[in-house]
């Protein structure tokens, strides 16, 4: 009861970031998971997994037809192979979708348009998925992506994950030592914490970099959770920033 209820109150904390996602300024955002990855192994970890995503908002345009001109247009201007194949037409929404890996690291592109008293309100979507080894390539595309979209005045709203693994099947306690000791390294202070049986999140601020969603009044970019492993001799450890979106 306790596990689940734990992963619950957790994954309500995600929803609630999504929601109230606040940039701090207009401004191109520098890749940060070189840091996240840093404090991530200083702890102790192996970083096992890096993922980035980048989500614009395209504003409305009138049509169907528009939305897979967009799809097009931004495929062709980011340089990612395009399918033209319409994935997804339910629930007032359009999504088109285009995966593809380069150098190791997995590209999924999506553009999606949801109804909007008879128009469309689009987004382009970007999800970058690689390895400590691939990282300086990842955050060579993440600055290319934003260079492009920012010359089209759109600012994407960039949210970085990396997951690592330490091999020991760690207490509650010893869990909380190793995000604390990230959070130091990143000279971050603490908001809010939920724990469990097996799980740790703890969320707070750091002034390494600007991005923050709101929470309870107040801003919020690093979360970092732990989960021990149930079925082998090991504790998972997940850094994000300004959330983390993925499952951990």
């Amino acid at each position: 009861m306790g596990k689940w209820s734990g992963f619950v109150m957790l994954a309500m904390v995600v929803i609630l970031g999504a929601i109230y996602w606040m940039p701090a300024q207009a401004k191109e955002e520098k890749p940060v998971a070189a840091k996240l990855l840093r404090a991530l192994e200083e702890s102790g970890a192996a970083g096992e997994t890096i993922q980035v995503r980048a989500r614009t908002a395209m504003g409305l345009v009138e049509s169907p037809d528009e939305v897979k001109r967009l799809a097009e247009r931004w495929a062709k201007q980011l340089e990612i192979p395009f399918s033209h194949v319409e994935i997804s037409r339910k629930h007032q929404m359009i999504v088109y979708q285009s995966e593809t890996q380069k150098e190791g690291v997995q590209l999924r592109y999506e553009v999606s348009a949801v109804s909007k008293n008879g128009s469309f309100d689009t987004y382009v979507v970007l999800h970058l998925t690689g390895s400590p080894q691939t990282l300086l390539y990842m955050e060579e595309m993440q600055e290319t992506f934003a260079k492009a979209l920012k010359k089209a005045n759109f600012i994407p709203q960039i949210s970085t994950c990396i997951r690592g693994m330490y091999n020991d099947k760690m207490s509650v306690d010893q869990q909380e030592g190793r995000i604390l000791s990230i959070f130091r390294t990143l000279e971050a202070t603490e908001l809010e914490r939920l724990q469990d049986e097996t799980v740790v999140s703890i969320s707070g601020h750091t002034r390494m970099w600007e991005p923050f969603i709101a929470l309870n009044g107040q801003k919020m970019n690093l979360q970092v959770a732990t989960h021990r492993d149930s079925d082998a001799e090991k504790t998972w450890i997940t850094v994000g920033t300004p959330i983390i979106t993925v499952e951990y």
